[in-house]
């Protein structure tokens, strides 16, 4: 299976509940509804950073395809197109507000 983590980090006009309440009620649904996606995650954070060299991370989200080829085919979708244009209300632009990787291999300790 192919995963996404994407770090969200949310606009700073918009309080922590609304863009929960967004990201469980709207944005997260979207991709639910997608037949491509076998997972989706969503994990709300607290960021303990106090050094203030970045802003706060409020989410992670895990998302999780069959294959590349699925991934691509969701992210070409419109229904994809709409949750990337209601997301720039809640979310900061380019890399800062929304960065995407994929999961190479995960380790479990405990």
């Amino acid at each position: 299976m192919l995963r996404l983590m994407t770090v969200i980090r949310k606009r700073p006009e918009i309080s922590t509940e609304d863009f929960r309440r967004f990201m469980e009620l709207e944005y997260g649904p979207t991709y639910v509804a997608l037949p491509q996606v076998k997972e989706y995650v969503q994990y709300y954070l607290t960021d303990l950073a106090t050094d203030r060299e970045e802003e706060p991370i409020d989410a992670i989200v895990r998302i999780g395809f069959e294959s590349e080829q699925e991934m691509r085919e969701a992210l070409a979708t419109e229904e994809y197109r709409k949750a990337h244009e209601l997301r720039t209300a809640y979310m900061r632009e380019t890399s800062v507000g929304i960065h995407s990787a994929v999961l190479d291999r995960r380790v479990q300790l405990v």
